[in-house]
């Protein structure tokens, strides 16, 4: 998984600058299919940390919001 800014300079590379996806991965020094992953729009990096998190993760930080309610 990536950052969430290493996702926007992928997008900004190839969307704005028109930088091949191979010359973005020598740029940021990075898969050329992370690159091409990311570039098609396959993945983004806010879904693969969802996919991660387990039930005692999401009922741990649901605590962690009501605790800071209460």
């Amino acid at each position: 998984m990536i950052s969430i800014s290493l996702y926007e300079q992928i997008r900004h590379l190839y969307a704005v600058e028109k930088l091949s996806q191979r010359a973005i991965a020598r740029k940021l020094g990075i898969s050329r299919n992370t690159v091409k992953r990311y570039c098609q729009g396959e993945n983004m990096p806010w879904e693969d940390a969802a996919e991660n998190l387990t039930p005692e993760a999401l009922h741990l930080n649901d605590l962690a919001g009501l605790a800071s309610i209460l």
